[in-house]
């Protein structure tokens, strides 16, 4: 995708393009974080705005990490560059409508002003080298590290951000702005009154040009409440809502994300968890909604920020079944977030493993 955009290979993209200032920003020293608020661990994003930072739309979306681009297309950018020159035409007698485009000022003002980042080889000013470039996904590790270390609370939206609102029944079409695709039975959005083929306008008081300036509301929203939308449909206003029940959230699965390397490694020691297959519970005795998930291995020896003691702990083809008499936790992601959301630095958790056949107590202190 950068690649055709950059070099301009769509040529009624290109048109559009010369319609607006274009700026590539390919490195994250001394980027603006209050500006520059979207998912950092996108691959590519594109950000619509007015010479004096009035922020118009967002673009660039990703819910997986092997399909970076199944969220995005050429023809979703092409629309979504059509809907900012609308909005652009109607400024600034439309400033207003854009307030919320931007959200409170972040804790740190640019990455590497971030605590856990400091020191690190990569953070500093790009030199055309992969290792001298401050990567966006790193200013979203510091975030979460730095506040741990602090003892700071992790909110849901750090461990689970810029949700997908495919996670609440609202399938959007990649090739187009935010036009409802699909829309699962009795999820909130059919509960809501989303239709297939709604032309998504407004969203929780935005205008909007973009799957990604949804989940920009998504994001910022609280929970629990109700989102109201305006839709065009057949070309008709109509409205509909969607509703946010508390830790809507955490059904989602983060395990893509990069930063769930750094999890796995600082809080247990491990590489990724397997989750056991229906017949190895069968053969078990272990339920198929509890707590099974095998340790395949341990960090290499050049990962220097890991749970030493959980190496030395847990052996591999160690199977977790509960964690401090927990089984509900049947994920690796449950498992990551209960251990970084609710066990601070120092404290401990004990874990029953299935080692030989027989369950094990483990107790392991979490950094």
């Amino acid at each position: 995708m950068d690649r055709q955009v950059a070099g301009r290979e769509d040529a009624a993209l290109a048109t559009l393009m010369e319609k607006f200032v274009c700026v590539r920003i390919v490195q994250g020293w001394g980027m603006d974080l209050s500006l520059f608020q979207f998912d950092l661990e996108l691959t590519w994003a594109v950000f619509f705005m007015n010479a004096d930072k009035t922020l118009y739309g967002r673009y660039g979306s990703r819910s997986e990490r092997a399909n970076t681009t199944n969220a995005i297309s050429i023809e979703g950018l092409t629309k979504a560059l059509e809907a900012a020159l609308k909005f652009h035409a109607g400024y600034p007698g439309n400033k207003k409508d854009f307030d919320g485009k931007r959200g409170p000022a972040p804790t740190w003002a640019v990455p590497e002003a971030i605590p856990d980042l400091k020191g690190k080889p990569n953070i500093r000013k790009a030199d055309g080298s992969r290792g001298g470039c401050v990567h966006c996904h790193q200013a979203h590790d510091g975030e979460v590290w730095s506040l741990r270390a602090g003892r700071q609370p992790l909110p849901d939206s750090l461990v689970w951000p810029y949700p997908m609102p495919g996670r609440l029944g609202l399938v959007l079409d990649p090739k187009e702005r935010a036009t409802v695709q699909a829309v699962d039975p009795g999820s909130p959005a059919e509960k809501g009154g989303f239709k297939p083929g709604d032309s998504i306008t407004r969203f929780g008081g935005q205008p909007i040009l973009s799957i990604a300036d949804v989940q920009w509301v998504l994001q910022i929203a609280k929970e629990p409440s109700t989102i109201e939308a305006e839709v065009d449909r057949g070309g008709k206003s109509a409205k509909a809502t969607l509703a946010l029940e508390a830790g809507w959230r955490r059904k989602d699965d983060f395990t893509w994300r990069v930063i769930v390397w750094s999890m796995r490694h600082r809080l247990l020691g491990t590489q990724p968890l397997e989750t056991l297959s229906a017949d190895d519970r069968r053969k078990q005795g272990i339920a198929a909604d509890a707590l099974g998930l095998r340790i395949k291995g341990f960090p290499p020896g050049w990962v220097k920020e890991k749970n030493v003691e959980g190496q030395q702990k847990f052996k591999q083809d160690d199977v977790i079944l509960e964690v401090d008499g927990r089984k509900s936790l049947a994920t690796e992601a449950d498992l990551l977030a209960y251990l970084i959301q609710t066990k601070k630095p120092g404290e401990t958790a004990e874990f029953t493993v299935l080692r030989g056949g027989k369950p094990e107590k483990v107790t392991l202190t979490i950094p």
